[in-house]
């Protein structure tokens, strides 16, 4: 194994990789394919990206394909069943969303292609003449996607995903010298396949590389909320603090190789780091650091900032006054995050409100728990059911935090005046 790979392997950034040259700088360029099947990328799409960024530092110029015609067939590649099809103007427009966020997203310079370019005008003769050719159907049924696929059926239209895939790595091995094609685990088949092609067609040496499905200590696959959903880049899809509290809630057991991963510190500063984490596990500073440094880079620093105060106040010990300065759109989307209740007066007795928004169930189950000091307004002790919720101070006019035991927390509106 090429030496340079070592610190890409600590990183936790590469699964399986054909043999590399002794030097980075034999590579020349290296690229990543995504496919527009949505407007936005999501953490999964960071990986690879991550490894595009540190190959680019290592002096191998980075590709950054947006794939404007194969996501127009669908890659079977880690699909049980059919991907639907989506319209070509679907496709053309996310094609352009993707493009917009890497250019803001990619802190180096990097070639930014659309495969459309090239695919889009090839002729189905001269495809099937001039790559179909060189690629035999037992060579593609002896691929794990396709063998995956066979019981549950796959149309020619995925079959062929391979064939498109292997050209775009020998279009942009004679466009730009680009001799290394990077992806996900689930993308060793269609990366082998342009070797093998580019192998035929030229007889020179290209060569793949992967990176690992990343999984949590339980085994569960990282990237998604608990319920399922994809955490997006987009704050439209995932809002910026909904995308800072899925990186401060992982846990200590993830928390290393998540910075290994998707940090851009250097090895010295993540291994000084998790040494003063492990002195005081309980303040969550690498995940408050890692949830900080994501977020500054995917929405910018003054969100970042923004919803890192957010954060410390209903979390934490944060001065409430600081949620007054917080841009009017981020505290909406804050109120978007957590429940929410409406209480019709704040001069009414405070039980009786928050029955009547429906926080309580009823007067005997609040009543016992204000009796067992479990319920708070904006981190203060509620003294009584009686006292009106006027008695706390409200944020910005017309909001209080409410508290309910350890874990539930809530937002309460009543009206000004």
């Amino acid at each position: 194994m090429a030496d340079w790979l070592q610190p890409l392997r600590k990183r936790h950034l590469i699964q399986d990789a054909t043999p590399l040259p002794e030097t980075p700088q034999a590579i020349g360029a290296a690229y990543v394919g995504i496919d527009p099947t949505a407007d936005s990328l999501h953490i999964g799409h960071l990986v690879p990206l991550q490894l595009l960024y540190h190959l680019a530092q290592l002096g191998i110029q980075p590709i950054v394909l947006v794939g404007g015609a194969t996501a127009r067939i669908g890659d079977p590649s880690g699909k049980k069943s059919e991907r639907p099809l989506l319209p070509a103007e679907v496709v053309e427009a996310n094609a352009q969303a993707l493009a917009a966020q890497l250019q803001k997203l990619l802190p180096f310079p990097f070639t930014l292609v659309d495969n459309f370019s090239w695919l889009g005008s090839f002729a189905l003769l001269d495809f099937l003449r001039d790559v179909g050719k060189h690629v035999t159907v037992s060579y593609l049924l002896a691929k794990e996607t396709i063998q995956s696929r066979l019981e549950s059926g796959i149309s020619f239209t995925e079959f062929s995903y391979p064939l498109l895939q292997a050209y775009d790595f020998y279009a942009l091995f004679r466009r730009y010298g680009c001799r290394l094609q990077i992806g996900g685990a689930d993308q060793w088949g269609n990366i082998t396949t342009g070797i093998a092609l580019i192998r035929k067609l030229t007889g020179e040496e290209v060569y793949g590389m992967t990176c690992p499905l990343l999984t949590k200590a339980d085994g569960t696959k990282f990237g998604k909320t608990e319920g399922g959903e994809n955490i997006w880049l987009s704050s439209e899809r995932t809002s910026p603090y909904r995308f800072y509290q899925f990186w401060l809630n992982q846990s200590d057991a993830d928390i290393p190789k998540l910075l290994y991963v998707f940090s851009w510190k250097s090895e010295v500063e993540i291994e000084e780091l998790l040494q003063k984490h492990e002195e005081a596990p309980e303040k969550r500073l690498a995940q408050r650091v890692l949830a900080y440094e994501m977020t500054a880079r995917i929405h910018g620093e003054e969100t970042a900032r923004s919803v890192q105060v957010v954060s410390e106040v209903v979390f934490g010990t944060g001065d409430f006054a600081q949620l007054e300065a917080l841009p009017e759109a981020l505290f909406q989307q804050i109120l978007r995050e957590m429940p929410l209740y409406k209480v019709p007066s704040r001069e009414v007795p405070l039980l009786e409100g928050l029955v009547q928004s429906g926080f309580f169930r009823s007067k005997s189950e609040g009543r016992q728990l204000i009796q067992q000091g479990g319920l708070a307004i904006n981190r203060q002790r509620v003294p009584g059911g009686e006292v009106p919720l006027s008695t706390f101070s409200p944020v910005r006019g017309r909001f209080w935090l409410v508290q309910r035991g350890k874990k539930h927390l809530a937002w309460v509106e009543a009206p000004e005046g």
